[in-house]
Protein backbone atom coordinates (compact mmCIF):
# COMPACT_ATOMS: atom_id res chain seq x y z
CA UNK A 1 0.00 0.00 0.00
CA UNK A 2 2.75 2.41 0.94
CA UNK A 3 4.75 1.48 -2.18
CA UNK A 4 1.69 2.11 -4.40
CA UNK A 5 1.33 5.61 -2.90
CA UNK A 6 4.97 6.33 -3.67
CA UNK A 7 4.47 5.29 -7.30
CA UNK A 8 1.37 7.50 -7.58
CA UNK A 9 3.26 10.46 -6.12
CA UNK A 10 6.10 9.96 -8.62
CA UNK A 11 3.70 9.90 -11.58
CA UNK A 12 1.96 13.04 -10.31
CA UNK A 13 5.30 14.86 -9.92
CA UNK A 14 6.44 14.05 -13.47
CA UNK A 15 3.12 15.22 -14.94
CA UNK A 16 3.28 18.47 -13.00
CA UNK A 17 6.81 19.16 -14.21
CA UNK A 18 5.78 18.63 -17.84
CA UNK A 19 2.98 21.17 -17.45
CA UNK A 20 5.39 23.86 -16.21
CA UNK A 21 4.14 23.51 -12.64
CA UNK A 22 0.47 24.00 -13.64
CA UNK A 23 -2.03 22.86 -10.95
CA UNK A 24 -2.69 19.14 -11.34
CA UNK A 25 -6.20 17.77 -11.76
CA UNK A 26 -6.76 16.78 -8.10
CA UNK A 27 -8.73 18.24 -5.25
CA UNK A 28 -7.56 21.10 -2.99
CA UNK A 29 -6.71 18.68 -0.24
CA UNK A 30 -3.92 17.25 -2.33
CA UNK A 31 -5.39 13.83 -2.96
CA UNK A 32 -4.04 11.81 -5.88
CA UNK A 33 -5.53 12.54 -9.33
CA UNK A 34 -6.62 9.72 -11.60
CA UNK A 35 -4.07 8.91 -14.26
CA UNK A 36 -6.70 9.08 -17.03
CA UNK A 37 -7.39 12.75 -16.33
CA UNK A 38 -3.83 13.98 -16.94
CA UNK A 39 -3.71 13.81 -20.76
CA UNK A 40 -7.32 14.95 -21.29
CA UNK A 41 -7.11 17.94 -19.00
CA UNK A 42 -3.73 18.93 -20.40
CA UNK A 43 -5.16 19.03 -23.95
CA UNK A 44 -8.18 21.07 -22.78
CA UNK A 45 -5.94 23.51 -20.90
CA UNK A 46 -3.65 23.96 -23.91
CA UNK A 47 -6.66 24.62 -26.20
CA UNK A 48 -8.15 27.15 -23.77
CA UNK A 49 -4.86 29.06 -23.53
CA UNK A 50 -4.64 30.02 -27.20
CA UNK A 51 -3.54 33.65 -27.41
CA UNK A 52 -3.06 34.51 -31.05
CA UNK A 53 -5.12 32.56 -33.59
CA UNK A 54 -4.48 29.15 -32.17
CA UNK A 55 -0.96 29.73 -30.77
CA UNK A 56 -0.45 28.34 -27.28
CA UNK A 57 1.50 30.06 -24.54
CA UNK A 58 3.15 26.76 -23.60
CA UNK A 59 5.07 24.64 -26.08
CA UNK A 60 3.80 21.06 -26.27
CA UNK A 61 5.58 18.77 -23.83
CA UNK A 62 4.02 15.45 -24.70
CA UNK A 63 5.80 12.17 -24.86
CA UNK A 64 6.90 12.97 -28.44
CA UNK A 65 9.09 15.88 -27.31
CA UNK A 66 11.14 15.94 -30.51
CA UNK A 67 8.11 16.82 -32.68
CA UNK A 68 7.72 20.54 -33.52
CA UNK A 69 4.53 22.27 -32.37
CA UNK A 70 1.58 22.61 -34.71
CA UNK A 71 0.85 26.21 -33.68
CA UNK A 72 2.81 29.46 -33.79
CA UNK A 73 3.30 31.52 -30.60
CA UNK A 74 3.67 33.00 -28.01
CA UNK A 75 2.40 36.40 -29.13
CA UNK A 76 3.10 39.05 -26.51
CA UNK A 77 5.61 40.98 -28.68
CA UNK A 78 7.02 40.54 -32.17
CA UNK A 79 9.64 41.97 -34.54
CA UNK A 80 9.58 41.34 -38.30
CA UNK A 81 12.50 42.44 -40.56
CA UNK A 82 11.92 41.89 -44.29
CA UNK A 83 13.79 42.34 -47.55
CA UNK A 84 11.56 43.79 -50.27
CA UNK A 85 11.97 43.96 -54.04
CA UNK A 86 9.42 46.24 -55.65
CA UNK A 87 8.63 47.34 -59.18
CA UNK A 88 7.11 50.80 -59.51
CA UNK A 89 4.97 52.41 -62.16
CA UNK A 90 7.29 53.72 -64.86
CA UNK A 91 7.73 57.47 -64.98
CA UNK A 92 5.58 59.22 -67.58
CA UNK A 93 7.35 60.88 -70.50
CA UNK A 94 4.39 62.09 -72.59
CA UNK A 95 6.35 64.38 -74.94
CA UNK A 96 8.84 63.62 -77.74
CA UNK A 97 12.27 64.34 -76.29
CA UNK A 98 15.01 63.17 -78.69
CA UNK A 99 14.68 62.49 -82.43
CA UNK A 100 16.80 61.81 -85.46
CA UNK A 101 15.99 63.04 -88.93
CA UNK A 102 17.11 64.00 -92.42
CA UNK A 103 19.50 66.99 -92.22
CA UNK A 104 18.53 68.04 -95.76
CA UNK A 105 15.02 68.93 -94.61
CA UNK A 106 14.81 72.72 -94.33
CA UNK A 107 18.48 73.21 -95.19
CA UNK A 108 19.56 75.88 -97.65
CA UNK A 109 23.13 75.41 -98.92
CA UNK A 110 23.46 79.20 -99.21
CA UNK A 111 22.40 79.56 -95.53
CA UNK A 112 19.91 82.24 -96.53
CA UNK A 113 16.59 80.51 -95.88
CA UNK A 114 17.73 77.69 -93.61
CA UNK A 115 15.03 76.66 -91.13
CA UNK A 116 15.62 74.23 -88.26
CA UNK A 117 12.87 71.78 -89.11
CA UNK A 118 15.09 68.72 -89.59
CA UNK A 119 14.17 66.30 -86.80
CA UNK A 120 10.95 68.18 -86.05
CA UNK A 121 7.74 66.24 -85.49
CA UNK A 122 5.87 65.29 -88.70
CA UNK A 123 8.84 66.17 -90.92
CA UNK A 124 10.19 63.71 -93.55
CA UNK A 125 12.76 61.37 -92.10
CA UNK A 126 12.01 62.19 -88.45
CA UNK A 127 12.16 59.19 -86.10
CA UNK A 128 11.63 59.26 -82.38
CA UNK A 129 14.49 58.04 -80.18
CA UNK A 130 13.02 58.90 -76.78
CA UNK A 131 9.64 60.18 -75.59
CA UNK A 132 5.89 59.63 -76.02
CA UNK A 133 6.23 56.67 -73.65
CA UNK A 134 6.85 55.73 -70.06
CA UNK A 135 10.42 55.96 -68.84
CA UNK A 136 11.35 52.41 -67.75
CA UNK A 137 12.61 52.01 -64.19
CA UNK A 138 14.39 48.95 -62.75
CA UNK A 139 13.41 46.81 -59.77
CA UNK A 140 14.12 48.50 -56.44
CA UNK A 141 15.56 46.70 -53.42
CA UNK A 142 14.72 47.82 -49.91
CA UNK A 143 13.95 46.89 -46.33
CA UNK A 144 10.86 46.88 -44.13
CA UNK A 145 10.77 46.57 -40.35
CA UNK A 146 7.66 45.97 -38.22
CA UNK A 147 7.48 45.83 -34.43
CA UNK A 148 4.48 45.40 -32.17
CA UNK A 149 2.98 43.86 -29.09
CA UNK A 150 -0.16 43.21 -27.08
CA UNK A 151 -0.96 45.50 -24.17
CA UNK A 152 -3.21 43.19 -22.15
CA UNK A 153 -3.05 39.61 -20.93
CA UNK A 154 -5.89 38.52 -23.22
CA UNK A 155 -4.12 39.83 -26.35
CA UNK A 156 -7.15 41.93 -27.23
CA UNK A 157 -5.49 45.35 -27.58
CA UNK A 158 -2.06 46.16 -28.96
CA UNK A 159 0.13 48.48 -31.02
CA UNK A 160 2.30 48.06 -34.10
CA UNK A 161 4.63 50.30 -36.13
CA UNK A 162 6.16 49.63 -39.52
CA UNK A 163 8.53 51.42 -41.87
CA UNK A 164 10.06 50.74 -45.28
CA UNK A 165 12.57 52.33 -47.63
CA UNK A 166 13.59 51.58 -51.21
CA UNK A 167 17.16 52.17 -52.28
CA UNK A 168 17.60 55.12 -54.66
CA UNK A 169 17.92 53.94 -58.23
CA UNK A 170 18.06 55.51 -61.66
CA UNK A 171 17.71 54.76 -65.35
CA UNK A 172 19.70 56.50 -68.05
CA UNK A 173 19.41 56.81 -71.82
CA UNK A 174 22.31 58.35 -73.77
CA UNK A 175 22.79 59.16 -77.46
CA UNK A 176 25.88 60.60 -79.15
CA UNK A 177 27.13 61.44 -82.61
CA UNK A 178 30.61 60.98 -83.99
CA UNK A 179 33.01 63.88 -84.54
CA UNK A 180 31.35 64.69 -87.89
CA UNK A 181 27.82 64.90 -86.43
CA UNK A 182 26.45 61.48 -87.44
CA UNK A 183 23.88 60.31 -86.64
CA UNK A 184 21.95 63.59 -86.52
CA UNK A 185 20.15 64.23 -83.21
CA UNK A 186 17.55 66.87 -82.30
CA UNK A 187 15.35 68.26 -79.53
CA UNK A 188 11.84 68.58 -81.08
CA UNK A 189 9.59 71.31 -79.71
CA UNK A 190 6.69 73.56 -80.68
CA UNK A 191 7.99 77.04 -81.40
CA UNK A 192 5.86 79.85 -80.02
CA UNK A 193 7.73 82.26 -82.30
CA UNK A 194 6.96 80.41 -85.53
CA UNK A 195 3.70 78.83 -84.38
CA UNK A 196 4.88 75.50 -85.77
CA UNK A 197 6.99 72.45 -85.01
CA UNK A 198 10.73 73.06 -84.89
CA UNK A 199 13.84 71.23 -83.65
CA UNK A 200 17.06 72.29 -81.93
CA UNK A 201 20.13 70.51 -83.35
CA UNK A 202 22.15 68.37 -80.95
CA UNK A 203 24.22 66.95 -83.81
CA UNK A 204 23.82 67.75 -87.49
CA UNK A 205 26.50 67.11 -90.14
CA UNK A 206 25.11 69.69 -92.62
CA UNK A 207 24.69 72.48 -90.10
CA UNK A 208 28.07 71.71 -88.56
CA UNK A 209 27.22 70.36 -85.09
CA UNK A 210 28.40 67.28 -83.15
CA UNK A 211 27.09 66.38 -79.74
CA UNK A 212 25.46 64.09 -77.26
CA UNK A 213 22.47 63.95 -74.95
CA UNK A 214 21.75 61.98 -71.77
CA UNK A 215 18.39 61.65 -70.04
CA UNK A 216 18.39 60.32 -66.47
CA UNK A 217 15.44 59.43 -64.25
CA UNK A 218 15.88 58.70 -60.52
CA UNK A 219 13.42 57.74 -57.78
CA UNK A 220 13.39 57.37 -53.99
CA UNK A 221 10.43 56.05 -51.95
CA UNK A 222 9.97 55.46 -48.22
CA UNK A 223 7.23 55.53 -45.61
CA UNK A 224 6.09 54.68 -42.09
CA UNK A 225 2.78 53.79 -40.46
CA UNK A 226 1.58 53.21 -36.93
CA UNK A 227 -1.55 51.44 -35.72
CA UNK A 228 -3.56 50.44 -32.71
CA UNK A 229 -4.77 46.82 -32.75
CA UNK A 230 -8.08 45.40 -31.57
CA UNK A 231 -8.97 41.73 -31.87
CA UNK A 232 -12.41 41.27 -33.42
CA UNK A 233 -12.53 37.46 -33.55
CA UNK A 234 -10.21 34.75 -32.31
CA UNK A 235 -10.58 31.02 -32.73
CA UNK A 236 -8.11 28.17 -32.23
CA UNK A 237 -6.58 28.47 -35.72
CA UNK A 238 -7.40 31.98 -36.93
CA UNK A 239 -7.97 35.53 -35.81
CA UNK A 240 -9.19 38.81 -37.29
CA UNK A 241 -7.68 42.06 -35.98
CA UNK A 242 -8.82 45.63 -36.70
CA UNK A 243 -6.12 48.25 -37.37
CA UNK A 244 -6.42 52.00 -36.95
CA UNK A 245 -3.69 54.65 -37.02
CA UNK A 246 -1.77 56.90 -39.38
CA UNK A 247 0.63 56.85 -42.30
CA UNK A 248 3.38 59.01 -43.82
CA UNK A 249 4.80 58.44 -47.32
CA UNK A 250 7.52 60.25 -49.26
CA UNK A 251 8.21 59.97 -53.02
CA UNK A 252 10.95 62.01 -54.69
CA UNK A 253 11.86 61.85 -58.40
CA UNK A 254 14.16 63.70 -60.77
CA UNK A 255 14.33 63.90 -64.57
CA UNK A 256 17.60 65.39 -65.83
CA UNK A 257 18.34 66.28 -69.47
CA UNK A 258 22.02 67.01 -70.22
CA UNK A 259 23.34 68.03 -73.63
CA UNK A 260 26.73 69.04 -75.01
CA UNK A 261 26.95 70.38 -78.57
CA UNK A 262 30.10 71.53 -80.35
CA UNK A 263 29.99 74.00 -83.22
CA UNK A 264 32.31 72.42 -85.80
CA UNK A 265 32.72 75.70 -87.67
CA UNK A 266 33.55 78.12 -84.84
CA UNK A 267 34.78 75.49 -82.32
CA UNK A 268 32.42 76.71 -79.59
CA UNK A 269 30.68 74.38 -77.14
CA UNK A 270 27.24 74.74 -75.60
CA UNK A 271 26.31 72.80 -72.46
CA UNK A 272 22.60 72.57 -71.70
CA UNK A 273 20.87 71.28 -68.54
CA UNK A 274 17.15 70.82 -67.82
CA UNK A 275 16.11 69.52 -64.40
CA UNK A 276 12.59 68.57 -63.27
CA UNK A 277 12.34 67.49 -59.61
CA UNK A 278 9.11 66.43 -57.92
CA UNK A 279 8.38 65.45 -54.34
CA UNK A 280 5.18 64.09 -52.80
CA UNK A 281 4.62 63.92 -49.03
CA UNK A 282 1.49 62.22 -47.73
CA UNK A 283 0.16 62.40 -44.17
CA UNK A 284 -3.15 60.92 -43.13
CA UNK A 285 -5.21 58.49 -41.09
CA UNK A 286 -5.64 54.84 -41.97
CA UNK A 287 -7.63 51.78 -40.98
CA UNK A 288 -7.64 48.16 -42.04
CA UNK A 289 -7.69 44.52 -40.99
CA UNK A 290 -5.28 41.64 -40.49
CA UNK A 291 -6.40 38.05 -40.99
CA UNK A 292 -4.05 35.48 -39.48
CA UNK A 293 -4.49 31.73 -40.05
CA UNK A 294 -2.41 28.79 -38.77
CA UNK A 295 -2.40 25.19 -39.91
CA UNK A 296 0.19 22.83 -38.49
CA UNK A 297 3.55 24.55 -39.18
CA UNK A 298 2.12 26.91 -41.81
CA UNK A 299 0.75 30.44 -41.35
CA UNK A 300 -1.11 32.79 -43.66
CA UNK A 301 -1.50 36.58 -43.28
CA UNK A 302 -3.65 39.00 -45.25
CA UNK A 303 -3.16 42.65 -44.24
CA UNK A 304 -5.29 45.33 -45.89
CA UNK A 305 -4.98 49.05 -45.17
CA UNK A 306 -6.41 52.23 -46.65
CA UNK A 307 -5.13 55.69 -45.75
CA UNK A 308 -6.98 58.96 -46.33
CA UNK A 309 -5.16 62.28 -46.14
CA UNK A 310 -3.38 65.12 -47.93
CA UNK A 311 -0.51 64.95 -50.41
CA UNK A 312 1.81 67.95 -50.42
CA UNK A 313 3.23 68.13 -53.94
CA UNK A 314 6.38 70.08 -54.87
CA UNK A 315 7.71 70.83 -58.37
CA UNK A 316 11.20 72.32 -58.77
CA UNK A 317 12.27 73.32 -62.28
CA UNK A 318 15.79 74.54 -63.00
CA UNK A 319 17.78 74.94 -66.19
CA UNK A 320 20.80 76.66 -67.65
CA UNK A 321 22.94 76.88 -70.76
CA UNK A 322 26.66 77.62 -70.89
CA UNK A 323 28.86 78.79 -73.75
CA UNK A 324 32.60 78.24 -73.93
CA UNK A 325 35.12 78.43 -76.76
CA UNK A 326 37.32 80.79 -78.73
CA UNK A 327 34.53 82.33 -80.79
CA UNK A 328 31.43 82.64 -78.56
CA UNK A 329 28.25 84.28 -79.73
CA UNK A 330 28.32 87.95 -78.83
CA UNK A 331 26.06 88.76 -77.15
CA UNK A 332 25.97 87.06 -74.69
CA UNK A 333 29.60 85.87 -74.73
CA UNK A 334 31.20 83.23 -72.54
CA UNK A 335 29.23 82.26 -69.42
CA UNK A 336 26.22 80.44 -67.98
CA UNK A 337 22.71 81.77 -68.50
CA UNK A 338 19.18 80.82 -67.35
CA UNK A 339 17.17 78.34 -69.38
CA UNK A 340 17.96 75.16 -71.28
CA UNK A 341 15.50 73.91 -73.88
CA UNK A 342 12.32 72.88 -71.98
CA UNK A 343 13.23 75.05 -68.98
CA UNK A 344 13.13 78.82 -69.47
CA UNK A 345 12.69 81.80 -67.13
CA UNK A 346 8.91 81.52 -67.62
CA UNK A 347 8.66 78.10 -65.93
CA UNK A 348 11.82 77.91 -63.80
CA UNK A 349 11.00 77.99 -60.07
CA UNK A 350 9.62 76.24 -56.98
CA UNK A 351 5.88 75.50 -56.79
CA UNK A 352 3.69 73.62 -54.30
CA UNK A 353 0.13 72.35 -54.06
CA UNK A 354 -1.98 70.24 -51.66
CA UNK A 355 -4.54 67.63 -52.71
CA UNK A 356 -6.67 65.00 -51.00
CA UNK A 357 -5.24 61.51 -51.63
CA UNK A 358 -6.02 57.85 -51.01
CA UNK A 359 -3.30 55.25 -50.31
CA UNK A 360 -4.53 51.63 -50.26
CA UNK A 361 -2.13 48.73 -49.62
CA UNK A 362 -2.20 44.95 -49.49
CA UNK A 363 0.22 42.46 -47.93
CA UNK A 364 -0.14 38.70 -48.36
CA UNK A 365 2.32 36.47 -46.49
CA UNK A 366 2.83 32.72 -46.38
CA UNK A 367 4.87 31.53 -43.40
CA UNK A 368 6.48 28.43 -41.99
CA UNK A 369 6.95 28.15 -38.21
CA UNK A 370 10.20 26.47 -37.20
CA UNK A 371 9.17 26.63 -33.55
CA UNK A 372 6.55 28.46 -31.45
CA UNK A 373 8.56 31.69 -31.60
CA UNK A 374 10.11 31.92 -35.08
CA UNK A 375 8.67 31.72 -38.57
CA UNK A 376 9.97 32.33 -42.10
CA UNK A 377 7.86 34.55 -44.38
CA UNK A 378 7.51 35.09 -48.12
CA UNK A 379 4.91 37.48 -49.45
CA UNK A 380 3.46 39.77 -52.09
CA UNK A 381 2.90 43.53 -51.65
CA UNK A 382 0.71 45.98 -53.57
CA UNK A 383 0.87 49.69 -52.80
CA UNK A 384 -0.90 52.59 -54.57
CA UNK A 385 -1.10 56.39 -54.36
CA UNK A 386 -3.18 58.89 -56.30
CA UNK A 387 -2.77 62.64 -56.91
CA UNK A 388 1.04 62.64 -57.17
CA UNK A 389 3.24 64.89 -59.30
CA UNK A 390 5.86 63.18 -61.48
CA UNK A 391 8.67 64.96 -63.36
CA UNK A 392 7.92 63.89 -66.94
CA UNK A 393 4.40 65.30 -66.65
CA UNK A 394 5.83 68.77 -65.96
CA UNK A 395 7.57 69.15 -69.35
CA UNK A 396 5.89 71.79 -71.51
CA UNK A 397 7.12 71.50 -75.10
CA UNK A 398 5.62 74.86 -76.14
CA UNK A 399 8.81 76.94 -76.06
CA UNK A 400 9.53 80.60 -76.75
CA UNK A 401 13.32 80.85 -77.29
CA UNK A 402 13.41 84.66 -77.43
CA UNK A 403 14.05 84.66 -73.66
CA UNK A 404 17.15 82.44 -73.95
CA UNK A 405 20.39 84.41 -74.10
CA UNK A 406 22.14 81.91 -76.41
CA UNK A 407 19.31 80.25 -78.36
CA UNK A 408 17.34 83.45 -79.11
CA UNK A 409 17.24 83.73 -82.92
CA UNK A 410 17.12 87.53 -82.52
CA UNK A 411 20.27 87.51 -80.39
CA UNK A 412 18.77 89.68 -77.63
CA UNK A 413 17.64 87.16 -75.04
CA UNK A 414 14.56 89.23 -74.19
CA UNK A 415 11.09 87.66 -74.14
CA UNK A 416 8.97 88.63 -77.10
CA UNK A 417 5.49 87.16 -77.40
CA UNK A 418 3.74 84.61 -75.21
CA UNK A 419 5.31 83.49 -71.92
CA UNK A 420 6.03 79.89 -72.84
CA UNK A 421 6.82 77.37 -71.59
CA UNK A 422 4.35 77.97 -68.79
CA UNK A 423 4.66 76.00 -65.57
CA UNK A 424 2.55 72.84 -65.39
CA UNK A 425 1.35 71.09 -62.26
CA UNK A 426 -0.04 67.88 -63.69
CA UNK A 427 -0.95 65.03 -61.35
CA UNK A 428 -1.23 61.31 -61.94
CA UNK A 429 -1.30 58.07 -59.99
CA UNK A 430 1.52 55.85 -58.72
CA UNK A 431 1.81 52.21 -57.68
CA UNK A 432 4.42 49.77 -56.47
CA UNK A 433 4.26 46.00 -56.22
CA UNK A 434 6.68 43.22 -55.49
CA UNK A 435 7.81 40.43 -53.22
CA UNK A 436 9.08 40.28 -49.66
CA UNK A 437 11.15 37.76 -47.73
CA UNK A 438 11.67 37.92 -43.99
CA UNK A 439 11.50 36.35 -40.57
CA UNK A 440 9.26 37.05 -37.57
CA UNK A 441 10.33 36.48 -34.00
CA UNK A 442 7.84 36.48 -31.11
CA UNK A 443 8.63 36.58 -27.43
Amino acid sequence: MRKGRLWAFAIWFVGAWQLFAQPPANDPAGRDAPKTASADEKAAADKAKTTDAGKTTDAPKTGDAAKAPESYGPTRCWVRPEYIMWWVKNSPLPVPLVTTGDPNVGFDPNAINTVNIAGAIDQPGTRLFLGNQRFPLPAFSGMRLSVGGWLDCDDSYGVEASGFALGRHQSRFAFASDAAGNPPLYFPFFSEIAGAERALPIADPLRGFAGDVAVTQSLRLWGVDWNGLMTLFRYPNWELVFLSGGRYADLKERLLIQNTTTDLIFNNTEILNDSFVTRNQFIGSQFGTRLFVTWDHFTFDVITKIALGVTHGVVDITGDISQIGPNPLIPPGIGTFPGGIFTQPTNIGHRTSNHFSILPSLEVKLGYAFNPRTRFLIGYDLWAWDQVVRPGDQINRNVNLTQNAILDPNGAGQLVGSAQPAALFKRSDFWAQGVSVGVEVRY
